[in-house]
């Protein structure tokens, strides 16, 4: 038996999708922000970073949208390939 979705049905479930996509990258921002800070920020006797927490926080946001960005790439290539 072929059962499609209806119209209505379709729309519901891309809705939930998306709010549960906005959920996840909220979790990833806010899991990254707070690793960085733990790492990097040690001095908490001024208002601004000094040079090496500036540097610091930018490695550390570079490594983990890179990792995040090659474990993407190869979701999708295993996607691609039905595997998934």
């Amino acid at each position: 038996m072929d059962r499609r979705l209806s119209k209505k049905e379709e729309e519901r479930i891309v809705n939930e999708l998306n709010k549960l996509q906005m959920i996840e990258m909220v979790d990833t921002s806010v899991n990254l922000t707070n690793k960085c800070f733990q790492s990097c920020i040690t001095n908490f006797r001024i208002r601004k970073l000094d040079d090496e927490e500036q540097l610091c926080v930018y490695k550390c946001v570079e490594k983990n949208m890179f990792f995040t960005s090659a474990l993407n790439n190869h979701f999708m290539k295993l996607s691609n390939e039905g595997m998934f």
